[in-house]
């Protein structure tokens, strides 16, 4: 790019100066021509003045009268060089003095003035002819030239600093973008004050966070899912081996049993995966008390092998919803309270105010994390599978958060059935679509 703008600029500079310089020489040297003629003139008009009406006419005695560079010459009527270094035969200047007129111009190099003394009635004349070298140009084209080169050696100072300044903050965002250590990416190059680059900047800085985000998302993601996933492989292995310990007299009913984990696996699979291609949920009128009951009903058996209890205490109540991201919500919530928790695990669902409510507590103490929400790298903590709870609420149009009460208490908010709605995708129903974690 440097190249490229030094180039432009001389370009441009040099067509500049041409159309400038080649005119003003052409003015300067006409002007200077026109000095020397009305110098001529003028020595010619003195000279002319000192001659005498008749008699004999000295040239000696005219020549100090003119400077000492220009020669003073006197032709007779009939061309006959009377005095002087004029030419013989007189040239065609001279020629049109003999015919009584007066005539100036340029003989080879030197500049000539011709005036007509002692004119006759027939039109003849004496001529007194004044010549002087012709000046110099070559010194003004030389001062010409250097003043152009002075401004084209300006015009490159300026296209260099000019293209460095435009090409720096250019690198400064190209080494930046390229860069792979944290500290380099935490801190894009500063504004530069130029409009263009400004926008080229804050495209490549935000081009960057999403591609961050989607690599962020992917490794979050791969996190809950194993979160997620283990929850009914679990429940279907404690089905399995309580089985073997203990045969019951109908089979099918582990069977049963696993089928219904299978189902319920392989809904979170899909849940998973359209909440990271960003699939819209459905928004339903969905009854709160069922999917707060079949929730329970999903975990009694695990609570029971670590001897736990789940209390449940449903209102009916209708949510604007997607049931099964719910269903996921509160799974993730009742599994945190079984591995985190102390004592009874309760679950309640009612209508406050516009919204409706869900609330699933245990005895045990609020964490003590700053963010329970937040990603952390082990999958054994409170905040990966809280993460996505979240995640799945907002994708639902809710809201979770952590009450602030003696025991540890999760709150889910969901919009309540107020009217009538039609059933839909969750942007027909101007709902907040939620891409955070997954």
């Amino acid at each position: 790019m440097t190249r490229r703008i030094l180039a432009a600029v001389l370009i441009v500079t040099a067509l500049a100066v041409v159309a400038f310089f080649v005119p003003a020489a052409i003015a300067i040297r006409s002007n200077q021509e026109r000095q020397e003629l009305l110098e001529l003139q003028r020595e010619a008009a003195i000279v002319a003045g000192r001659v005498p009406p008749f008699g004999p006419i000295d040239t000696s005695v005219l020549q100090p009268a003119v400077d000492d560079d220009h020669r003073l010459s006197l032709y007779d009527r009939d061309g006959t060089l009377l005095g002087g270094a004029g030419p013989e035969p007189p040239d065609r200047l001279v020629q049109l003095g003999l015919a009584g007129n007066f005539a100036e111009g340029y003989v080879g190099e030197d500049v000539v003035a011709v005036v007509p003394l002692r004119i006759r009635g027939d039109g003849s004349s004496l001529v007194m002819r004044i010549e002087a070298p012709r000046a110099e140009f070559t010194r003004t084209l030389v001062f010409l030239g250097v003043i152009a080169l002075a401004i084209l050696v300006v015009a490159a100072a300026v296209a260099l600093w000019l293209a460095r300044r435009l090409n720096r903050p250019v690198e400064d965002l190209r080494r930046w973008a390229s860069s792979t250590r944290s500290e380099e990416r935490s801190t894009p190059p500063e504004p530069t004050g130029i409009a263009e680059l400004d926008a080229l900047r804050a495209s490549l800085i935000e081009g960057r966070a999403r591609i961050e985000e989607l690599l962020r998302r992917e490794r979050s993601f791969s996190s809950h899912v194993s979160h997620q996933l283990r929850t009914p492989v679990a429940a279907m292995r404690i089905a399995v081996e309580t089985e073997l310990a203990a045969p019951r007299g109908d089979r099918t009913k582990v069977l049963e049993e696993s089928l219904a984990q299978l189902d319920r696996l392989e809904s979170t699979i899909t849940s998973l995966l359209a909440l990271a291609r960003h699939t819209e949920h459905s928004v339903t009128t969905s009854d709160l008390a069922s999917v707060v009951s079949e929730a329970a009903q999903r975990w009694r058996r695990q609570a029971a092998e670590v001897h736990r209890e789940i209390e449940v205490t449903i209102e009916p109540v209708l949510a604007w919803c997607d049931p099964v991201a719910v269903g996921h919500v509160l799974d993730v919530l009742v599994h945190n309270a079984m591995r985190h928790g102390q004592g009874t695990i309760r679950m309640g669902c009612s209508r406050l105010g516009e919204h409706a409510v869900v609330d699933v507590a245990d005895a045990g103490p609020v964490p003590s994390a700053a963010d329970v929400f937040a990603d952390v790298d082990n999958d054994s903590s409170h905040g990966i599978g809280l993460r996505l709870a979240r995640t799945l609420v907002e994708s639902a149009a809710g809201e979770l958060t952590l009450l602030d009460s003696p025991t540890t208490t999760f709150r889910l908010t969901l919009p309540a059935v107020l009217e009538t709605r039609p059933n839909g995708p969750l942007s027909e129903l101007g709902v907040r679509q939620v891409s955070d974690d997954v």
